[in-house]
């Protein structure tokens, strides 16, 4: 690794010592489940302890820095390097004591003032020891603390409904050339679809309808249904690329995205919902794709909704979801039930289908839509990297690839066209790697940033968020704040310890135990922005599986979340919450053991508290945004290259051969969850290239 050294490494752990360590039982009695048993809370209160001795956490630390690109390494080796000289770390720790030599106190007390900083710089470090420390610590948490904070770890259950019988269908996989250099040659194959996400499913299906066969290769593993039952460090790593969260490069942002047989609709949360009204028109004026303004776009849409039998039959909503509808019919806020892709099954209570969904009740392409291909002659290959499309003269004639196991390099050809649906991430990078120039491949990446804020309703509350489904609700009362569509929803969060304390504030070592263990008294809201910031994606050339990923969450996208967390305040207030927590340190926790049933809107502390908030702003570096959703760095365009990676047919203005279809292709973002949207751009461009090559054929 770019000149890291274990002193490196031991100085960053030395700060995130300071971030959380030992606790006392005055500290975390109060914050236990109530039946916890005495002698276990003195033993849990013995052995917790601080990231220094946690063996596993140097290789948190380890494996963050290897999927970070280049110039990241560099700023960690610098400021660690810094921080290690007697000359030098005064001017980021104002003492002449070097870190290691500092109390934990005193490294509390250094991390408090980096957090809250008048200078962006130090306010960065502290994020990036923050985040670090502490998702490792949640990962690596023992069974003793998942005990204490009342969190199984995993899926317990067998079935998510009374006998119920799972499926246990498994795929077959080509094998993959041992011999470096060797081709295959695939004529029978006509279409290579790189990626198995949702935009592959829904093309290798639409194909395959034709009686067209496709080769899909993904890059991630395969892990049939019955593997499927991951803890959250165990599937964090199977199921994500880089096995966790991406950072941007100002590493404000943090991206999660699939990486598996099935990419995200793997790891997806069931949430569909239809593209908006505002978004299609905006497409159909802005970049000139006249099929999104008719019943072309609404039957694509319809057949993916029906095929996934996409509805909201069965649901049971978490204590999260029913507090948000509640709340906002009392304050006559608007809101709406979200439809879930559960394919006709009666229930699907299932709070870990982060992790993927081990009922095979999600209708992930695996469970789905590689079902006929697979049966009609479709090949599949996994854990084999595309490098780069050979292509000449404006057509391609195979691609290049990589087996990420033995690292064998390898030839296909034969195929008459080539389909990249990797997301938007790999997409454009596969794309720039193979030599296509147009100024749109890596562009106009959008994120949907995303942050959460938490309502504490007291030790008598035991939410139990994993034992039901994810996100069954919405609030759209701040999501239109301009007249085109930009604003945030209100959703809830994956509310698993992991996502949760990514998003919490922090006041220093013991409210963080604290915060730890009261995850089953929380919920944990989602605010989610359609972005008018916009940012660029390309690979580091010195490391080519880390990215350079160029994104900046500007002032009216941060004013979105902000308006949209005193939105949530309120439904929070009014739903009973003892506490209200930002995620922004500086936002003043507001506290009330008033009633729920005697709780106004109008509450003269209340109203002083939101009125404050309401004059403040999501500053740099003052909390850390999440992305879960990526789109458009390939967007399509009727207005041809200046305006578009590819024309509305999904074909590559350079190429003649080489189609997109993922969320890339989405010209911006969509505002709501992309899956039913990506699903309906790939079915809409998986049947125009039926249709070509139909006339090929006869020709």
């Amino acid at each position: 690794m770019e000149s890291v050294e274990d002193r490196h490494i031991d100085t960053f752990i030395a700060l995130a010592d300071g971030i959380i360590h030992e606790t006392t039982l005055d500290n975390v009695r109060d914050s236990i489940a109530p039946d916890f048993p005495q002698e276990k809370l003195n033993e849990y209160v013995n052995s917790c302890t601080r990231p220094s001795k946690i063996p596993e956490f140097r290789d948190v630390v380890l494996d963050t820095l290897n999927k970070s690109n280049l110039e990241a390494v560099k700023d960690f080796v610098l400021v660690m390097e810094a921080l290690s000289s007697m000359k030098l770390a005064k001017e980021f720790t104002g003492s002449n004591t070097l870190i290691h030599d500092m109390t934990l106190k005193e490294r509390e007390k250094l991390l408090l003032s980096w957090r809250d900083s008048k200078v962006p710089l130090m306010r960065k470090l502290f994020r990036s020891v923050y985040s670090i420390t502490m998702s490792g610590c949640v990962l690596l948490a023992d069974d003793l603390h998942l005990q204490a904070c009342g969190y199984p770890g995993k899926e317990l259950r067998d079935e998510a409904y009374k006998n119920q019988i799972v499926d246990d269908f498994s795929y077959e996989f080509m094998e993959r050339p041992t011999t470096e250099g060797a081709e295959l040659y695939l004529p029978d194959i006509e279409a290579v679809i790189i990626g198995s996400g949702c935009g592959a499913g829904a093309v290798a299906h639409t194909l395959a309808e034709s009686g067209f066969k496709s080769l899909i290769l993904e890059k991630g593993k395969y892990f049939s249904t019955s593997q499927l039952n991951f803890s959250d460090l165990e599937g964090v790593s199977n199921l994500f690329q880089s096995g966790g969260p991406i950072s941007t490069n100002d590493q404000e942002l943090f991206i999660l995205a699939g990486s598996n047989f099935g990419g995200g609709s793997t790891v997806n949360w069931s949430a569909s919902i239809k593209t908006p009204f505002k978004v299609r028109k905006e497409w159909y004026d802005e970049f000139g794709l006249d099929f999104v303004a008719t019943d072309t776009y609404d039957k694509c849409q319809e057949y993916v909704w029906n095929k996934m039998g996409t509805s909201t039959e069965g649901i049971h909503h978490s204590y999260a979801n029913n507090m948000l509808l509640e709340g906002c019919e009392k304050l006559g806020y608007n809101a709406k039930v979200i439809d879930q892709n559960t394919g006709g099954h009666p229930q699907h209570r299932c709070g870990f289908c982060h992790l993927g969904c081990k009922f095979a009740i999600k209708q992930s392409t695996p469970n789905n839509w590689f079902r006929e291909p697979a049966a009609t002659g479709s090949k599949f290959m996994e854990q084999v990297k595309v490098l780069e499309i050979i292509h000449h003269n404006g057509y391609a004639q195979g691609v290049v690839c990589q087996d990420t196991v033995t690292g064998v390099k390898f030839k296909i050809t034969g195929p008459r066209v080539y389909i990249t649906s990797g997301g938007s991430l790999n997409t454009p990078v596969i794309l720039q790697d193979s030599g296509f120039r147009n100024k749109n491949i890596g562009s106009n990446l959008k994120l949907h940033p995303a942050t959460a804020i938490f309502g504490d309703f007291g030790n008598e509350v035991r939410t139990k968020a994993y034992a039901d489904s994810i996100m069954t609700s919405v609030c759209t009362e701040v999501d239109d704040l301009d007249g085109n569509a930009h604003g945030a929803k209100i959703e809830t969060i994956l509310n698993a310890p992991l996502f949760q304390n990514a998003h919490l504030p922090w006041f220093g070592s013991d409210a963080a135990r604290r915060h730890m263990l009261r995850y089953n008294n929380m919920t944990a809201m989602l605010l989610l922005a359609r972005d008018t910031s916009s940012g660029s994606i390309r690979s580091d050339p010195e490391r080519p599986d880390s990215y350079y990923i160029d994104y900046q969450v500007n002032k009216f996208d941060r004013q979105s979340l902000m308006k949209a967390l005193v939105t949530t305040a309120d439904i929070l207030y009014i739903q009973g919450a003892k506490k209200i927590i930002s995620p922004q340190p500086s936002v003043p926790v507001f506290e009330s053991d008033k009633q729920k049933e005697e709780r106004s809107i109008k509450d003269e502390d209340y109203v002083a508290w939101r009125n404050s908030v309401s004059t403040m702003s999501f500053y740099p570096y003052s909390t850390s945004f999440g992305s879960a959703h990526q789109m458009a760095s390939c967007r399509m365009s009727g207005k041809g290259p200046e305006y578009g990676a590819c024309d509305e047919k999904g074909r590559l203005f350079e190429c003649g051969n080489v189609f997109v279809a993922d969320a890339s292709v989405m010209p911006t973002s969509s505002g709501v969850n992309p899956m039913i949207t990506t699903y309906t751009l790939a079915r809409y461009i998986g049947l125009n290239i039926a249709k070509e090559l139909k006339i090929q054929a006869k020709i």
